[in-house]
This record gives C-alpha cells, sequence and structure tokens, in this order.
C-alpha cells in the first residue's frame, strides 16, 4: 500500500531537507535548487512484478568556477521507516548523465556551473535502468528555470543526450503503480499506448487515469509544468 500522493509530498519535503552533501568550500557558490518528482517503475513481490512510484529528490548547486557540470549521488541513506536512498546500477547513471546534458541543451545553460546531487527515495533496495533518465531531465530544466511541475503527474521514457524520449518497458504495470499512488496523468513516450505486447488505453480508462504520448523533452516539460521550455 502507498500513502496518499499529498503524504507522499510533505513526507518528501522532509527528505529533500536531508539531501544536502557537503561541498568543498571555495567550489560551490551560494546557489541552491531543490526539485523533487515522481517517477514510475516495477518491482518483483513475491513473483509478480508490479508498479511502483518512487520519488526522485534533485539538489542542484551552482559551482564559482566552470568544473561542471559534476554529478553526485545519495545512495542507501534511510531516511524516515522504509524510505531509503536506493542504490542505483550504472545504466541509471549513464541515463542521469544524458539527462544533464538533454536538460543543459534544452535550456541553454551552461552546465559546467552544475552541481547535481540525485537522491532516489524508494523502498526497493537496487534501481536501474534508464526508464527515470526522461522525468529526471524534466525535473532539472525546471530547477534551473525555477519552474514547478504540476502535482499528480508522472513520465516515464529514457532520454537521449539531444531530448529524444525512447521507448520504456512494462507500461501496465507501471501505470497500476500510479493510480495506487493518487497519480492522474501519465505521460509515455511516442507510439508505446498500443505495442504488440500491450493496450494501455482500456487499462487506463478503467483507472481513471489520462495517458499521453510525448517524443521530446520540450513536450514532456511543458506537458508538466504548463509553460514553454
Amino acid at each position: 500500500m502507498y500513502p496518499p500522493l499529498s503524504a507522499q509530498k510533505i513526507l518528501f519535503g522532509l527528505l529533500v531537507l536531508l539531501l544536502c552533501v557537503a561541498v568543498s568550500p571555495g567550489k560551490a557558490a551560494h546557489q541552491r535548487t531543490f526539485v523533487s518528482i515522481p517517477v514510475l517503475g516495477v518491482i518483483n513481490q513475491g513473483g509478480k512484478v508490479v508498479g511502483t512510484t518512487h520519488y526522485l529528490a534533485i539538489q542542484i548547486d551552482r559551482l564559482s568556477d566552470s568544473s561542471g557540470p559534476q554529478l553526485q549521488f545519495n545512495e542507501g541513506s534511510r531516511a524516515f521507516g522504509n524510505f531509503k536512498g536506493a542504490a542505483l546500477g550504472p545504466d541509471w547513471k549513464d541515463a542521469a548523465r544524458a539527462a544533464i546534458e538533454a536538460a543543459a541543451h534544452a535550456t541553454n545553460e551552461d552546465p559546467r556551473t552544475w552541481l547535481v546531487t540525485l537522491k532516489n527515495v524508494s523502498t526497493a533496495y537496487m534501481t536501474d535502468g534508464p526508464s527515470a533518465s526522461a522525468a529526471l531531465a524534466v525535473a532539472i530544466a525546471a530547477a534551473v528555470r525555477h519552474t514547478p511541475t504540476l502535482s499528480n503527474m508522472a513520465l516515464t521514457g529514457a532520454i537521449t543526450n539531444d531530448g529524444r524520449i525512447l521507448a520504456v518497458g512494462r507500461l501496465p504495470e507501471k501505470i497500476q503503480g500510479a493510480a495506487a499512488a493518487g497519480i492522474t496523468v501519465v505521460l509515455i513516450p511516442g507510439g508505446q499506448s498500443r505495442t504488440s505486447n500491450w493496450d494501455v488505453r482500456p487499462l487506463s480508462e478503467s483507472l481513471h487515469i489520462s495517458v499521453i504520448e510525448v517524443g521530446t523533452l520540450q513536450e514532456a516539460y511543458e506537458r508538466m509544468t504548463g509553460q514553454a521550455l
């Protein structure tokens, strides 16, 4: 069972306060931005794959020099109860680097001044794969633009360096996990509503979830913030 999304957000506000990681004196300017965003995943529960919704906490510090982009991962630390920083696999970390590059390209920002710290708040011990990277790219772009994301909306998809959103697996399970967390809009990669493996339209209707296809970071950002990129 998942707590209601509003409770998750209150909890996450506290978790974000714990995200800070020491930075060497002189390396970072006094500019810091926090943002949290829901991401969809799957776990094996008693031999059955089920969808989950967990959260990414992203902290962006502005470096006083241009030695970035620097990326660090806050892994393994327990926060409240079962919520902890999941260990992150190599594919996840590679995808996070692509998300930073895509966000920098989309916002015309200089990523050399960024120190990005990521915490994946999940009940899972290990998280891997690229499917959270599109959501991460949106979150980073929103953070550097100081633009809030809309509530009750989640995105799944793999991001490329140039901002294209690529297909991911297990969409029916992820949509079910989103519904369990109170999410009402799920953004998915273009062309994935109906594939040779699934048709999520009847499922989304039964769960009262709107499923919207997006093909680029720009499309996803505009959906998730209500503003142009």
